[in-house]
Protein backbone atom coordinates (compact mmCIF):
# COMPACT_ATOMS: atom_id res chain seq x y z
CA UNK A 1 0.00 0.00 0.00
CA UNK A 2 1.31 3.24 -0.68
CA UNK A 3 2.23 5.76 2.02
CA UNK A 4 3.28 9.15 2.35
CA UNK A 5 6.57 9.41 3.57
CA UNK A 6 6.88 11.56 6.58
CA UNK A 7 8.74 14.47 6.58
CA UNK A 8 9.57 18.33 8.15
CA UNK A 9 9.50 21.07 6.39
CA UNK A 10 12.82 23.03 7.33
CA UNK A 11 12.58 26.17 9.60
CA UNK A 12 13.69 29.45 7.70
CA UNK A 13 16.60 31.38 9.26
CA UNK A 14 15.08 35.05 8.63
CA UNK A 15 13.44 35.30 5.39
CA UNK A 16 15.70 32.58 3.48
CA UNK A 17 15.54 28.85 3.20
CA UNK A 18 19.19 27.42 1.93
CA UNK A 19 18.71 26.23 -2.23
CA UNK A 20 20.09 22.79 -0.97
CA UNK A 21 17.24 22.23 1.99
CA UNK A 22 14.48 24.16 -0.35
CA UNK A 23 15.63 21.26 -3.31
CA UNK A 24 15.65 18.23 -1.06
CA UNK A 25 12.23 19.38 0.67
CA UNK A 26 10.38 19.63 -3.08
CA UNK A 27 12.26 16.09 -4.03
CA UNK A 28 10.72 14.78 -1.04
CA UNK A 29 7.11 16.18 -1.30
CA UNK A 30 7.34 15.17 -5.49
CA UNK A 31 7.95 11.33 -3.98
CA UNK A 32 5.39 11.66 -1.58
CA UNK A 33 2.45 12.88 -4.22
CA UNK A 34 3.83 10.44 -6.90
CA UNK A 35 3.32 7.17 -4.85
CA UNK A 36 -0.22 8.44 -3.20
CA UNK A 37 -3.67 8.46 -4.75
CA UNK A 38 -6.35 9.08 -2.19
CA UNK A 39 -8.77 8.21 -5.35
CA UNK A 40 -7.24 4.52 -6.40
CA UNK A 41 -8.33 1.49 -5.14
CA UNK A 42 -4.78 -0.66 -5.09
CA UNK A 43 -5.10 -3.82 -7.11
CA UNK A 44 -3.29 -6.72 -6.20
CA UNK A 45 -3.95 -10.84 -7.72
CA UNK A 46 -4.50 -13.41 -4.61
CA UNK A 47 -0.59 -14.40 -5.42
CA UNK A 48 0.87 -11.15 -4.49
CA UNK A 49 -2.09 -10.12 -1.77
CA UNK A 50 -1.08 -13.26 0.16
CA UNK A 51 2.76 -12.19 -0.09
CA UNK A 52 1.85 -8.72 1.21
CA UNK A 53 1.44 -7.30 4.70
CA UNK A 54 -1.89 -5.57 5.20
CA UNK A 55 -3.34 -3.98 8.18
CA UNK A 56 -6.63 -4.72 9.07
CA UNK A 57 -9.48 -2.30 7.37
CA UNK A 58 -7.34 -2.32 3.92
CA UNK A 59 -9.47 -2.62 1.21
CA UNK A 60 -8.21 -3.56 -2.00
CA UNK A 61 -9.53 -4.87 -5.87
CA UNK A 62 -8.49 -8.68 -6.31
CA UNK A 63 -7.44 -8.77 -9.62
CA UNK A 64 -7.63 -12.79 -10.24
CA UNK A 65 -11.42 -13.09 -8.38
CA UNK A 66 -12.65 -9.75 -9.35
CA UNK A 67 -14.04 -8.86 -6.50
CA UNK A 68 -13.49 -5.85 -3.52
CA UNK A 69 -12.04 -7.24 -0.57
CA UNK A 70 -11.82 -6.14 2.63
CA UNK A 71 -9.18 -7.45 5.47
CA UNK A 72 -10.65 -8.13 8.95
CA UNK A 73 -6.69 -8.69 10.13
CA UNK A 74 -6.50 -11.93 9.78
CA UNK A 75 -8.67 -13.13 6.60
CA UNK A 76 -10.02 -11.46 3.37
CA UNK A 77 -13.65 -10.96 3.19
CA UNK A 78 -15.38 -10.31 -0.37
CA UNK A 79 -17.30 -6.95 -0.33
CA UNK A 80 -18.62 -7.98 -3.70
CA UNK A 81 -19.51 -10.41 -6.07
CA UNK A 82 -18.07 -10.78 -10.07
CA UNK A 83 -21.01 -11.97 -10.90
CA UNK A 84 -23.45 -9.73 -9.12
CA UNK A 85 -22.52 -6.04 -9.59
CA UNK A 86 -23.27 -4.28 -12.63
CA UNK A 87 -23.25 -0.20 -13.68
CA UNK A 88 -24.76 1.51 -16.27
CA UNK A 89 -24.09 5.39 -16.06
CA UNK A 90 -24.64 8.66 -18.08
CA UNK A 91 -24.13 12.39 -17.98
CA UNK A 92 -26.57 12.90 -14.32
CA UNK A 93 -27.87 9.62 -14.44
CA UNK A 94 -26.51 6.49 -12.45
CA UNK A 95 -27.61 3.18 -12.08
CA UNK A 96 -26.77 -0.08 -9.99
CA UNK A 97 -28.25 -3.11 -10.91
CA UNK A 98 -28.02 -6.32 -8.87
CA UNK A 99 -28.58 -9.05 -11.57
CA UNK A 100 -28.75 -11.99 -8.76
CA UNK A 101 -31.66 -10.16 -6.96
CA UNK A 102 -33.14 -8.47 -9.52
CA UNK A 103 -32.52 -4.79 -8.19
CA UNK A 104 -32.06 -1.89 -9.90
CA UNK A 105 -31.05 1.36 -8.02
CA UNK A 106 -31.07 4.71 -10.40
CA UNK A 107 -29.32 7.73 -8.99
CA UNK A 108 -30.91 10.90 -10.85
CA UNK A 109 -28.74 14.09 -10.76
CA UNK A 110 -30.20 18.02 -11.17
Amino acid sequence: MSKLLQGRLPFARGDTVDTGTFNRTTRLLELSLDAFDPDSTPQFNTTDRNNRQFRAGDVIWNTSEEVLQVYTGNQWMNLSSASSIGAVGSVGEVQVVCTQADVVITVSGT
